[in-house]
């Protein structure tokens, strides 16, 4: 074994610490790796895998590597043919792809092919198409390419849990159990499957035919297994009947603080729970973190250990120390953009690679105008967004497309019930007739039997749209909210799409953010247009004009997406509580008592955190569309890690020193406007005192 550690260093120019080298040797019985961020994770399973099979002699034939995407696999299968290729061959797989291979057996001895509805070898019937129907046919309406997602979401959310009854179970599409039920029967009824149906076909084949398992058993001696935090409840029971034997050869490779996919299904607990399911699992934790600096790696550790259902680690790093997390608030969105700009153009100076993450994908829209005006080269990771394709915006836009045309009769048509403004349907359908050569509003003056004050009203509308065709773009975007009073109209309607009034104001605050800039309506909505295209592109390098192409562009990314990547600077936006945790995590913690929700948000935000080698940047706005919003509550977390023993003598009562003021005694501690402030009696004088700057500045001590 030492004669492999040394040749792994001399030959291949890998040289592993104590802990990983402890997981390479472990070839038999169950194996647990916890692997924390940037512990060198993939580097043990190619170095595990060439030990079994230049050490031990396995067959790579019988080795199965599985991952959770073609992505990670192409990754770790591209890293091991480079570093042993020339002496060693193995097989990587996704773990879809293995179940599919199981389905075509079965195939095969039944005599029948199912067609598959998903990805690039599927047939031209769309799983999409499909459920659009199915959601059409129940529920009377269509349904847009958000809800669609989220619909898919939650069928795959109910596979991957093998729920057998879906009774107490919420779900945010309408009629979710007769949609799912209405789907199924047509899959079976044509012999088709989805994705998720190659996991729960896959599980129920090798259950029922003992021959197909017996011949996976045979073939595959070692199964390892990378991501396995992502593991759902039916990938995990596929995973235990192939590895069910004497020796139990599973290993796994899991960071349990980096579960962040329970939307499909994932559940940590799987991974907490194979202590109890093999009495002779071997845990090893990978502890030492290549990637960051000091104080990255002590202050996320100590942040995550606000949640409960994990294990302990002791994180650490031989790194140097450099900078704190930087914390920063903003009056709004625009300062917040405006810090960010400046703060990139400084990084690229020293051609670091840089990152900016959000929960939502919301946050790309402003950013990606605003780097594309500075010439900031940039790349989306996940460039689908629904936003240009919102009801609201549709609506919005509309308003200002028939102000600067008052024959854009599609653009009326859409609006006329939205602004308040007493126009009935049957007076639309009316002027239609004779809409086509003159403006529709005169049509409905014209084909109409109005009364005086009609008329009047009608012709104050007209010049209305005159009036905002003529206004700035935000003051016209502040006109349709106030004057049409255009969010009085939705509400009702928006009962009906599951959607909350914040989220729609927030869609108008990130229009008002575009608007700023523009100097005429006419400019906004081609910006709007050429926007819109920057997405469908998904990188803007080399491509726009004064834009010049780097090797390190900017990457934009969800902070779902960032996961497994790394960079030198990595900058958290919109860090509010709506976004994260979000309302749902906060009430479950709150009036559930139940904790699994808000926990996830936390391993989430930990995720992004240890993204950053060496500088990570925590931003927030203070208001949004001049509404205060409260920072998240982990950015409160995290400066409570930061300043620790600080924060812990800051009570109600203490007193403290003020380089200024002198003594004081602490009357009160709150948040205002998302900040953390105290009150302190200066001897009779009254001071509120804001907590951060205080201690960051050494303002104040105890």
């Amino acid at each position: 074994m030492i004669d492999f550690f040394n040749d792994l260093k001399n030959k291949y120019s890998i040289c592993l610490n104590e802990q990983q080298k402890a997981a390479v040797e472990r070839v038999k019985g169950p194996v647990l790796v916890l692997a924390g961020p940037g512990s060198g994770k993939t580097t043990v399973i190619i170095a595990r895998t060439f030990y079994l099979v230049s050490c031990l002699g396995v067959n790579p034939d019988e080795i199965l590597t599985v991952t959770f995407n073609k992505a990670a696999q192409l990754e770790m299968k591209s890293r091991y043919e480079k570093v042993f290729g020339s002496v060693s061959k193995a097989t990587f797989s996704t773990l879809h792809s293995f179940c599919y291979s199981v389905v075509r057996d079965y195939e095969k001895m039944q005599g029948r092919r199912l067609k598959l509805i998903e990805g690039e070898k599927s047939d031209s019937v769309g799983k999409q198409r499909i459920l659009s129907d199915i959601y059409r046919e129940i529920n009377g309406s269509n349904i847009n390419e958000e809800d669609l997602e989220t619909l898919a979401n939650e069928i795959g959310f109910v596979k991957n849990k093998m729920f057998k009854s879906l009774d107490g179970l919420k779900f945010q599409t309408p009629n979710f159990e007769k949609i799912y039920n209405a789907y199924e029967r047509y899959k079976k009824d044509n012999l088709l499957i989805d994705f998720d149906d190659m996991l729960t076909y896959c599980l129920a084949i090798l259950k029922k035919f003992p021959d197909i398992l017996a011949s996976y058993k045979s073939r595959f001696r070692y199964f390892q297994v990378d991501e396995g935090q992502d593991l759902s409840k039916v990938q995990f029971e596929i995973l235990k009947i192939l590895v069910e034997s004497e020796e139990n050869n599973l290993f796994i490779v899991a960071d349990d603080d980096q579960s962040i996919y329970g939307f499909r299904g994932a559940e940590p607990g799987h991974i907490l729970e194979l202590e109890g399911i093999y009495n002779n699992l071997q845990l090893i934790k990978l502890e030492t973190n290549y990637r960051s600096s000091r104080n990255i790696v002590e202050i996320s550790s100590k942040f995550i250990k606000n949640n409960i259902e994990r294990y302990d680690k002791a994180h650490n790093t031989n790194n140097p120390k450099a900078l704190d997390p930087v914390i920063k608030g903003f009056e709004d969105s625009l300062s917040q953009l405006d810090f960010l700009v400046e703060k990139i153009k400084e990084h690229q100076k020293e051609n670091s690679q840089i990152a900016v993450l959000y929960r939502n994908n919301l946050s790309a829209i402003a950013l990606v105008e605003r780097l594309s005006r500075e010439g900031i080269s940039y790349k989306l990771k996940q460039n689908r967004v629904y936003f240009f394709k919102h009801w609201l915006i549709k609506d919005i836009l509309a308003i200002l497309r028939y102000a600067i045309n008052p024959r854009d009769n599609d653009a009326f048509i859409r609006i006329f019930s939205r602004i308040n403004r007493y126009i009935s349907g049957a007076m639309v359908d009316n002027a239609l007739k004779y809409a086509f050569d003159i403006p529709i509003i005169d049509a409905i003056i014209m084909s109409n039997d109005l009364k005086p004050f009609q008329v009047a009203k009608f012709h104050e509308l007209k010049e209305e749209f005159n009036n905002l065709s003529k206004m700035s773009p935000k003051d016209a975007l502040n006109y349709i909210e106030k004057e049409f009073r255009y969010f009085g109209s939705v509400r009702d309607f928006n009962k009906n799409t599951g959607a909350s009034m914040e989220y729609l104001y927030n869609l108008l605050g990130i229009l008002k953010t575009l608007a700023v800039r523009q100097k005429s309506v006419r400019d906004f909505l081609v910006l709007i247009d050429k926007l819109e295209e920057k997405f469908e592109k998904g990188s803007n390098a080399g491509a726009d004009e004064g834009v010049k192409e780097k090797a390190n562009p900017v990457i934009l990314s969800t902070l779902h997406s960032s996961k497994g990547l790394e960079f030198d600077a990595v900058f958290m936006i919109d860090l509010a509580n709506r976004e994260i945790p979000g309302e749902s995590a906060l009430k479950k913690a709150g009036a559930d008592k139940d904790d699994s929700l808000m926990e996830e948000e936390r391993r989430l935000f930990y995720v992004g955190m240890t993204r950053a080698r060496r500088w990570l940047y925590l931003l927030y706005p203070v208001h949004s569309n001049d509404i205060p919003v409260p920072r998240s509550t982990f950015v409160n977390e995290v400066y409570s890690v930061i300043n620790g023993e600080a924060t812990e003598k800051i009570t109600q009562g203490a007193v403290i020193f003020h380089k200024i003021y002198g003594k004081g005694i602490i009357t009160s501690i709150r948040t205002h406007l998302g900040r953390d402030v105290l009150d302190v009696d200066f001897t009779g004088r009254a001071r509120t005192l804001d907590l951060q700057i205080c201690l960051e500045k050494g303002i104040i001590t105890f």
